[in-house]
């Protein structure tokens, strides 16, 4: 009998190349999408309103550009979870000596 080896021990479970989380939340907010919040829509808007919410929804379960290993919906909760009392010092001096070299390095204009 041969044993197969799993390669990863923390892989999560995928249907349709999205985790199951990420489904969950997409049909639970199709759903109101679909039925609880259409109501609040005037006739008029309900197509652009599908078309913008539906586009939105799948944008929030991308992978997120500026967070590496995490969806958009979740760079916006640590957006939002984030101390706003913390200091974080910036790196003035680097900056400066970056500016510098940028400047040296440019062909001067006469």
């Amino acid at each position: 009998m041969k044993y197969e080896i799993p390669k990863e021990i923390k892989a999560k479970p995928k249907l349709l190349g999205l985790e199951i989380r990420e489904l969950i939340i997409i049909f639970v907010s199709l759903f109101f999408i679909f039925t609880v919040l259409k109501d609040m829509v005037h006739k008029v808007f309900v197509i652009p309103y599908f078309i913008v919410s539906i586009s939105f929804l799948f944008y929030m379960v991308m992978p997120s550009a500026s967070n590496p290993n995490l969806k958009n919906y979740m760079s916006i909760i640590l957006f939002f979870k984030q101390d706003r009392n913390t200091y974080h010092a910036l790196d003035y001096q680097g900056i400066l000596n970056e500016q510098e070299r940028e400047e040296q390095n440019e062909p001067t204009r006469n």
